[in-house]
């Protein structure tokens, strides 16, 4: 069983594996030519308005996608009925969701132009929290190359075509409504290869049903939501209490930080089902693999802190040029961050497969409010380093509780 097992791992790592290099490739290609086309107030710009998406979205899923993927990657069975109700439950979540993106869109203090822009990112982003159940289907039956597909593709028409059409135009509007139309291609593929895993494609309305879906999905969402704040937080408030340039600067540095951390998504994404279909079927292959995904992640992490730190100026100049040169700094404070990011992914991954999950969303609700009162802080003294160290701060916060917790739990 561990022989199969390991050669079903490593077939879906290698097809999330070239995906996510293929999409780094191409995504960060992209964003360094949106640095040095529009400058570090056009980045600033770009990174406010989707932050600000991702951090307002927190009414569309509830948690439901990853319970639905867990409990039929634990039993089969359960598609037939589960499926329909929550493809349902999350439609109208989304539609909910999209009001109140509007809403608050309209209360800001930005541009007009900027505001339909954030409409019409939140618009495509409602449709994509909807479409993901497709993509966690294929997980729970451990498939991963259609979603390797999808992504692929739709990296590659942001990279040409809206390479192009920023490269021309030399406006961030036309360039952000070519990356919409993208993603819509993208997730319309998701549709088509996810509704391949069911025998019908339906959508049910039943509120009984759908509070019972809540009642075990909630502590996801809250980790869902909790996570978000500690990743995007610190974009938002540099936005709101500092400028578009502030914003540039910082993002620039975490565009870099950015890159490796497709190694614990990949870890994630191919271990996650296994892991929770072996809490029940055989703990001894899941503590070897939970070990080795330990170490190897934690290997992986320090090497990225140590290349962060003595080449962060290189990297910085030959990626954004010297006008990003105050992102040096930043780069080498958010290095120290790699390695607990790295293991919160794996920890994360592994408490939510083993029934933890309540465990998971303390761990996380506590580590987002450090990291919101670090950056309220800090932002105010010292800008984009302030959130730098917030973000360090907050990953290794993180990291400590979940070694206590499992320690405790899994003696």
């Amino acid at each position: 069983m561990a022989g199969s097992l390991k050669l079903k791992l490593i077939k879906n790592a290698g097809w999330l594996f070239s995906a996510e290099v293929i999409s780094k490739i191409l995504a960060y290609g992209l964003i360094i030519l949106l640095g040095r086309t529009l400058g570090e107030e056009g980045l600033g710009q770009y990174s406010f308005i989707f932050s600000f998406v991702a951090l307002t979205s927190i009414f569309s899923d509830l948690g439901v996608s990853f319970y639905v993927m867990r409990e039929i990657a634990r039993d089969k069975s359960k598609k037939e009925w589960l499926f329909p109700y929550a493809l349902g439950f999350k439609i109208i979540l989304a539609l909910i969701n999209f009001g109140v993106i509007v809403f608050l869109t309209m209360q800001l203090d930005k541009p007009n132009w900027m505001k339909w822009l954030i409409v019409l990112v939140a618009f495509e982003n409602m449709f994509f929290r909807t479409v993901n159940l497709f993509t966690y289907i294929m997980f729970a039956y451990e498939v991963t190359k259609y979603e390797a597909i999808a992504k692929t593709l739709e990296r590659v028409w942001a990279f040409f075509i809206g390479g192009a059409v920023l490269y021309l135009k030399r406006e961030l509007a036309p360039f952000v409504v070519t990356l919409v139309v993208g993603y819509f291609v993208r997730e319309f593929l998701r549709i088509y290869w996810g509704s391949k895993f069911l025998e019908k494609l339906s959508m049910r309305v039943n509120i009984k049903i759908w509070l019972n879906i809540l009642k075990h999905s909630y502590p996801f969402w809250l980790i869902g939501i909790f996570t978000m704040i500690y990743y995007r937080t610190d974009i938002v408030m540099l936005g709101l209490m500092k400028n578009d340039y502030d914003v540039g600067i910082y993002r620039g540095a975490y565009t870099l930080i950015e890159v490796p951390i497709f190694i614990p998504s990949i870890v994630v994404s191919t271990t996650l089902p296994s892991m929770a279909r072996l809490w029940r079927e055989d703990r001894k292959t899941l503590d070897i693999l939970f070990k080795k995904s330990f170490q190897m992640l934690l290997i992986l992490g320090i090497a990225g802190t140590l290349g962060f730190f003595f080449f962060s100026d290189l990297a910085i100049n030959i990626v954004f040029g010297s006008g990003f040169r105050e992102s040096v700094g930043v780069l080498k404070v958010l290095g120290f961050a790699v390695p607990f990011m790295f293991l919160n992914s794996l920890f994360g991954s592994f408490l939510n497969a083993t029934g933890r999950e309540l465990t998971f969303t303390k761990i996380t609700a506590f580590t987002a409010l450090i990291n919101v009162v670090l950056n309220y802080f800090l932002i105010q003294s010292y800008s984009y380093y302030g959130a730098a160290i917030a973000t360090v701060v907050s990953q290794f916060f993180a990291s400590f509780l979940a070694i206590i917790k499992m320690r405790d739990e899994f003696k």
